[in-house]
């Protein structure tokens, strides 16, 4: 399989990485998109997952499907936690494989694809895996993920990559070892909306990223919150009991209302957080500032952050 706009008039199986939600957001541009090309989507992921993409796409087929066993302990060291992972990660990928294997015969599925999930691959059908990482910023000893991550990819046909020439992330989505791997551009669910509105909010703070660094996150922007600054706060429904503790007129808006939300961030000068990329995508979308911080001792997130000092 080639670019996405090749893809026509298949039944494709489709299913995100459970880290947070941003993955999910930005595929939903990239579904949107296969939907117009008269293709049928099967989404598998969970039920938070569901809840998000069903709010953006109609007419999708959703199957539950198991997130992967992440377990971060919220102190600021990801690979730590991830080392703790690794066996539960490589015992759930090899599971998922097999699954996939059953789905393409039931759901009688033509191609997989993939956001960072490197178990759901078949051999029976062409499978896609999508990133922005096609090697990890790491040094030393760790160099070896990249190699695992290499590995991995390599069982998948073809990779897109959500980038472009301007290569929003760095080194991280330059392609130096691939082949059938195509920058398709950055992907955002506002890609959706009809049109451009006036910026009349000043700071939108978003609580993304593991439920485990929401608290660090908020203390984090406590000043900008008591100050008045950030004038709406979006995230899960855990937040609203973190913001008890700060004197903010901030208003909380549940990301189970996706509208909602989505309203307000169109209309931000500012968007506050953590850096994820799929949270730089969407500022560039937007046409918006932002004023992002690394989740502690993730080293995407601190690579982004050096990458893109200021607002662009």
């Amino acid at each position: 399989m080639d670019c996405i706009e090749s893809i026509k008039n298949k039944r494709i199986g489709f299913s995100v990485l459970n880290w947070g939600l941003g993955h999910v957001t930005r595929s939903v541009s990239i579904i949107h998109q296969l939907k117009t090309q008269s293709n049928q989507v099967f989404i598998f992921c969970n039920d938070e997952q569901k809840n998000i993409f069903s709010q953006y796409l109609l007419d999708v087929s959703f199957i539950d499907h198991e997130g992967y066993p992440f377990k971060f302990r919220g102190k600021g060291n990801f690979k730590r936690d991830l080392f703790r992972s690794l066996f539960a990660l490589y015992t759930h990928s090899k599971l998922e494989n097999r699954l996939c294997e059953k789905y393409v015969i039931s759901h009688n599925l033509d191609l997989l694809i993939s956001d960072q999930r490197y178990g759901f691959y078949s051999t029976k059908v062409p499978s896609i895996f999508i990133t922005h990482q096609l090697k990890f910023p790491l040094k030393g000893v760790y160099r070896i993920f990249n190699k695992i991550n290499k590995h991995q990819i390599l069982k998948f046909g073809s990779v897109w990559v959500v980038d472009n020439k301007i290569n929003l992330a760095g080194k991280l989505s330059i392609n130096q070892s691939f082949k059938n791997c195509f920058n398709i551009g950055h992907h955002s669910r506002f890609l959706l909306l009809q049109k451009q509105v006036s910026k009349d909010i000043n700071s939108v703070l978003i609580v993304n990223g593991p439920f485990s660094y929401s608290d660090y996150l908020i203390d984090h922007f406590s000043k900008e919150l008591e100050s008045n600054k950030i004038e709406y706060v979006i995230g899960g429904v855990h937040v609203s009991g973190l913001l008890s503790s700060v004197d903010t007129r901030a208003v909380f808006v549940p990301n189970t209302s996706m509208n909602d939300a989505d309203v307000i961030l169109s209309r931000t000068k500012e968007i506050c957080g953590y850096f994820g990329y799929s949270t730089l995508m969407d500022c560039r979308v937007l046409c918006c500032s932002f004023n992002l911080i690394p989740t502690p001792g993730q080293l995407e997130q601190i690579y982004l952050s050096k990458l893109h000092k200021k607002s662009s």
